[in-house]
């Protein structure tokens, strides 16, 4: 069976045609035989052609390439014994040399013998890598070929400092050593003083010395002065909820480029401090709430208490619709998720099935999946049962990201980048997503994860997972709460 990939970026393309010689069930869709591999570069007239050697010629020169750009070290583009088909050098400036051997690819037309030497800008050999890259993580396309990661033999690394220059600590070192032991030698013997004598002086002062707090055990107070906004206010229990799902993801990204830009500097916050928060439709802050102690303390610190300033102690406020959401503050900065009960993902069901729903009024938002078969479920601040193995995430992680790439039609190049939430459980059935931002919702059905959707039990163990595609037509997965929550 003929099959085609096609790997396209703006100033680079990379098209296979070969055939699936493997009659294995389930491995009809895999490209075993290169017949053909074309090569298409922005601003030359004609693109470079060849069989299975410029291939793989071109792509170990390319991931060699680029992993020595980015390291700063030189790294070999052919394996020992094996002819110098394809490699890259620098050029002048921004540019690099793409020279390729005349017997294993052609330009279409007639060659006179020498090598064809292409001049690449910074951006072309830019896409050029990212081309390549997309092929190494399709492993439905010539799967003996895999990227050379490798550690890098001593010979290719030179040192960059003189020995010299390396032996200056350790001399000062040892001299700063030998010189802080001669003046400990000239330090007095200090006296001996009787035991007895030293208890009954400290008996003798017991009643008149009083204790200090440490200021460096102390826990601090909570400041007095600053106060949750509106916590005891009736918006939150009557406010009506907001229940489109791509003005929660609006909201959502505001609130957190409002937090981001009036934050303090990244590292302010030892410990994570939570908070719910209720925004109105405009995006302002109505008020928020403390969920911990650790919250209360440093409040004075982040720009909520600013930002709800204005709708302090107002009335009526719970006339307006909200939307609820959690902040939280450490190290890295601040992070903005739904409130259990702050929005809502699509979610597969069975046909014929029933659904319930807190809110009989409440419809399918328009930019949620449009099919008879799905319907809105939702999406609170945890999987019912979650999975804490690094080693399960990690294996879901790559599971998910693989199964998004064989089933999309095209990747998305030149949109801006869509992020989803997207629930798997431990068996891989992808049960739900959610849309992040605005862009998300209006490209979902250009997303295979509409029709990936499948029902499963509350039951199973289930991991959220950041699912972004990227403007290059990249797939990028990663953990909901980071990789440092499974640690």
């Amino acid at each position: 069976m003929t099959i085609q990939r096609q790997y396209q970026l703006p100033n680079c393309s990379l098209i296979l045609d070969g055939l699936s010689i493997d009659s294995t069930p389930g491995s009809e869709e895999i490209m075993s035989l290169l017949v053909n591999a074309e090569c298409r570069i922005s601003g030359l007239e004609r693109s470079l052609n060849g069989g299975y050697n410029f291939f793989s010629a071109l792509v170990r020169a390319v991931s060699q390439y680029s992993q020595e750009v980015l390291s700063g070290f030189a790294h070999p583009q052919v394996a020992e014994d094996e002819p110098l088909l394809v490699h890259i050098n620098p050029g002048e400036g921004p540019y690099h040399h793409l020279v390729i051997q005349p017997e294993v690819a052609d330009l279409g037309g007639a060659s006179d013998g020498r090598a064809i030497d292409i001049k690449l800008s910074a951006v072309q050999l830019f896409d050029l890598s990212e081309a390549v890259d997309q092929f190494f993580d399709d492993s439905q396309t010539l799967p003996e070929l895999a990227p050379a990661l490798a550690p890098l033999p001593r010979r290719f690394v030179r040192a960059d400092e003189p020995l010299s220059d390396r032996l200056l600590p350790a001399v000062l070192g040892v001299g700063s050593l030998v010189a802080a032991t001669l003046a400990l030698g000239l330090l007095p013997v200090p006296k001996l003083q009787d035991p007895n004598t030293a208890l009954i002086e400290t008996d003798n002062t017991a009643e008149v010395v009083t204790s200090t707090p440490d200021p460096e055990n102390t826990e601090p107070a909570v400041p007095e002065n600053i106060m949750a906004v509106n916590a005891s206010s009736p918006l939150w229990e009557n406010s009506p909820r907001i229940k489109d799902e791509a003005q929660l993801a609006s909201l959502q990204t505001e609130l957190q480029n409002k937090l981001e830009l009036n934050a303090e500097p990244a590292g302010t916050f030892k410990q994570p401090a939570s908070y719910q928060v209720a925004v109105n439709a405009d995006g302002e802050v109505l008020g928020y709430k403390f969920n911990d102690d650790i919250a209360a303390k440093n409040v004075d610190k982040t720009p909520l208490p600013r930002l709800a300033r204005d709708n302090a102690d107002k009335a009526e406020l719970e006339t307006q619709a909200i939307a609820q959401y959690d902040a939280t503050f450490d190290a890295d900065g601040v992070a903005v998720t739904p409130w259990q009960d702050g929005t809502q993902i699509a979610t597969k069901i069975e046909s014929g099935s029933e659904t319930e729903t807190e809110d009989p009024d409440a419809t399918q938002s328009e930019t949620a999946i449009g099919s008879p078969d799905t319907t809105s479920d939702t999406f609170s601040s945890g999987p019912p049962t979650t999975l804490t193995q690094f080693t399960e995430v990690e294996a879901l992680n790559s599971q998910l990201k693989q199964t998004i790439v064989e089933n999309r039609k095209q990747p998305r190049v030149g949109a801006d980048a869509a992020s989803y939430r997207v629930r798997i459980s431990q068996d891989g059935t992808i049960t739900g997503y959610q849309p992040i931002n605005p862009e998300a919702a209006k490209a979902v059905e250009e997303t295979p994860l509409p029709k990936l959707v499948k029902s499963t039990s509350e039951d199973v163990p289930s991991v959220d997972y950041r699912v972004v595609f990227t403007e290059r037509g990249v797939i990028e997965v990663s953990p909901w709460w980071g990789w440092s929550y499974y640690d």
